[in-house]
């Protein structure tokens, strides 16, 4: 086209003339737009194009007669154009001139016989002329054309699927993603497109994609299971696990058998770390489908989730836990069987099967030994069975799975090889009671190096401090799941590092034990002299009788009858066996309803004494215990406390099944004595009348 001259002096093409003016059109600007195709005409008389526009817009004003006459002399230059003719036959019809305008429409439908919009115009102008029959007959065949067009389109979308689908399975899956979707494109939301499309996503592991596309097309009442499936997938993906619950029960309701449905609503709350629900329903699928190998491992893992995150080590939860991984070690594949048997190893131990405990883990790590975690498990049966080399070499790994410790140093670790004038950090792990254990090698790292840093929980400090004064006290407040942070002060002056619980791997290895210095608590005279006082007076009030420290269990809300732990009427008959004894309570926590309870059937009191903050107050603690004749508890933090402070401790531990709680054996410390008993011990009174035996002895 020739171009046009603007008073600025751009030149502007006809074509690009034209593209202003639709432009213009379509942002509403018609007058504009007009003005525009007006000058075009005066400079291309004959552009049908613009005199086909212009003829729009003079109809959208009720100028019929403009209209039409610009389409004529459209006509006249381009006489057999469809598109020209079809709008001319629209203004027929607005006009009323319906049997010219069904001249051409017939005109028109013997070029294109199925065409819609001429057929739907055909029906009007036949109903219009009084021509009934015929305007039926239009729509009948009008009614069959859309019936063959839409059976035409069905066929060739589900020809497309077929294809793609094949593409899918051959591993073909740009070819099958660009069919998917062409699909979409012509018949919308397809269902089975936007599936084959959201399995493609998810293998590229795009689950957010993934989950739009299953969106699009998804319908809780009417969807196909596989919706179900794989939505409840991307939102587990996606951490979203209370969204892939609901999605699961939606789906139970129309398919309650399907076992895909059951898994992942276990799952979901497997993903949670809500072991008790998880346990719960997987307990219930796995009596709907009793061989479905998934779900039974899923109820194995639970039940031993749930066994050791609740510390629910009672003997009915042991034996169940070990029933559920046995039946599913039946039906598991190979790699969940490897996960079960480590499964299994723990919970043996807790029955006190060390030896088979042991069998499974080193055929595991045989079989897995880069495998760290499971090597740093077999320390702790290793301890059981007293095989002490074996017990410090697996503990090591603790620090490099981060079980024992979260923190990994750039620095050196420090041994006794290490130079004299290093300045090193000792670093705190587990709880409080183990750091507690570990002072006693603390002079291991003081005599053999510059200068000592020790982080360790703040209500140890004052203990710390007076029992090493040479010792550099870093209170550190740990939070579970998160790494230690020590002050970049510090950081920037130790030259190497140390877990506490390192050290006695290192006593043992030089002096053949395994703490360097046993008491080591030094109390001040002033806390001392306090609650000497307090224990002077009870006493006086009971003469003749021996003080005795009671702690009987952790302060974590101990399960009925746990295996580690006693409950109050056991408390109460040991009470009961020991007349010639005051018991003073040092189980720390809220205990008030089981020392109520022990009154009630021992008939005495354990007393409190007042003042004393058994959880927080390590110092008052320590000293009420240095002032005591000998103390009784389960394995905590006043185990350690005891026998750290000097004062002769009767500790009972959940041992072998073969263990003979009537010989108490010498444990690391002075005056420290184990009274081991098999774990699956049902009635521990004689246990607890042999420590009353042994103490009265003494």
């Amino acid at each position: 086209m020739t171009n046009v001259s603007e008073p600025q002096g751009n030149a502007l093409t006809l074509e690009q003339a034209f593209e202003q003016g639709v432009s213009l059109y379509q942002h509403q600007k018609k007058e504009e737009a007009r003005e525009v195709f007006e000058q075009i005409l005066q400079l291309a008389p004959d552009a049908v194009p613009v005199l086909q526009v212009l003829a729009v817009l003079d109809v959208e004003k009720g100028n019929w007669q403009e209209a039409l006459s610009k389409l004529d002399k459209a006509l006249t230059i381009e006489p057999g154009d469809g598109s020209l003719l079809f709008d001319k036959a629209q203004i027929l019809l607005q006009q009323g001139i319906n049997k010219e305008a069904l001249e051409i429409v017939d005109s028109l439908l013997s070029v294109a016989p199925e065409h819609q919009d001429l057929l739907t115009m055909r029906q009007q102008l036949t109903a219009a002329i009084g021509n009934v029959g015929e305007s039926r007959r239009t729509a009948k065949y009008q009614a069959n054309v859309q019936s063959q067009t839409a059976n035409a389109i069905d066929a060739e979308v589900q020809e497309t699927l077929t294809l793609a689908d094949k593409f899918f399975a051959e591993g073909n899956k740009e070819q099958a993603k660009q069919l998917y979707q062409a699909v979409i494109s012509v018949a919308g939301d397809e269902p089975k497109a936007l599936l084959g499309l959201a399995k493609l996503q998810l293998g590229d592991e795009n689950f957010g994609l993934a989950r739009q596309t299953l969106r699009r097309a998804f319908d809780a009442e009417h969807s196909d299971n596989e919706f179900f499936i794989l939505l409840s997938h991307c939102e587990i993906k996606l951490g979203e696990y209370k969204a892939a619950r609901d999605i699961c029960r939606q789906g139970l309701k129309h398919w309650p058998d399907n076992s895909l449905l059951c898994r992942l609503l276990v799952q979901s709350y497997e993903k949670d770390a809500n072991w008790l629900e998880a346990y719960r329903i997987a307990l219930e699928f796995s009596r709907q489908h009793p061989n479905d190998a998934d779900l039974r491992y899923r109820l194995a893992t639970a039940s031993f989730n749930l066994l050791r995150s609740r510390h629910n080590f009672t003997t009915a939860a042991i034996l169940d836990c070990q029933k559920h991984i046995e039946t599913a070690s039946g039906l598991a594949k190979e790699e969940n069987q490897q996960r079960l048997s480590l499964y299994l190893a723990e919970v043996l131990w807790y029955k006190g099967e060390a030896l088979a405990s042991k069998a499974l883990l080193e055929n595991h790590m045989q079989a897995f030994p880069d495998d760290i975690e499971a090597g740093f498990n077999a320390c702790f049966v290793y301890r059981t069975l007293e095989e002490w080399e074996n017990y410090y070499r697996t503990n090591e790994l603790g620090l490099a799975c981060g079980r024992r410790l979260r923190y990994q140093g750039a620095l050196p670790q420090w041994n006794l090889a290490r130079p004299k004038d290093d300045i090193v950090l000792v670093m705190p792990e587990q709880g409080v009671g183990d750091e507690i254990l570990y002072f006693h090698n603390l002079k291991l790292v003081l005599e053999n190096s510059k200068k000592v840093y020790v982080a360790c929980d703040p209500r140890l400090e004052p203990i710390l401090s007076r029992a090493f004064p040479e010792a550099i006290i870093v209170p550190i407040k740990r939070i579970d799941h998160q790494d230690i942070d020590i002050p970049k002060a510090v950081m920037d002056d130790i030259t190497s590092w140390v877990a506490g619980g390192s050290l006695a791997a290192m006593c043992y290895q030089t002096y053949g034990r395994h703490v360097y210095q046993a008491a080591y608590i030094d109390l001040s005279q002033a806390v001392s002299e306090h609650w000497q006082s307090h224990l002077d007076a009870i006493r006086e009030a009971h003469p003749n009788k021996q003080l005795i420290g009671l702690c009987w269990r952790s302060g974590l809300a101990a399960a009925t009858r746990n295996i580690h732990y006693l409950i109050a009427e056991e408390v109460a008959h040991l009470v009961k066996q020991f007349p010639n004894a005051t018991f003073i309570n040092l189980q720390y926590g809220d205990c008030t309803k089981e020392l109520k309870k022990i009154a009630k059937r021992a008939g005495v009191d354990v007393l409190q004494l007042e003042g004393l903050n058994l959880r927080d107050d390590f110092e008052g603690t320590a000293a009420v215990i240095k002032h005591l004749d000998a103390v009784i508890t389960a394995g905590t933090a006043v185990h350690r406390l005891t026998t750290a402070v000097g004062t002769p401790c009767h500790v009972f531990f959940a041992g072998q099944k073969d263990s003979d709680y009537s010989k108490p054996q010498p444990l690391y410390c002075d005056n420290e004595f184990g009274y081991f008993y098999p774990p699956m011990l049902e009635n521990k009174y004689p246990l607890l009348e042999s420590i009353v035996r042994q103490i009265q002895k003494s």
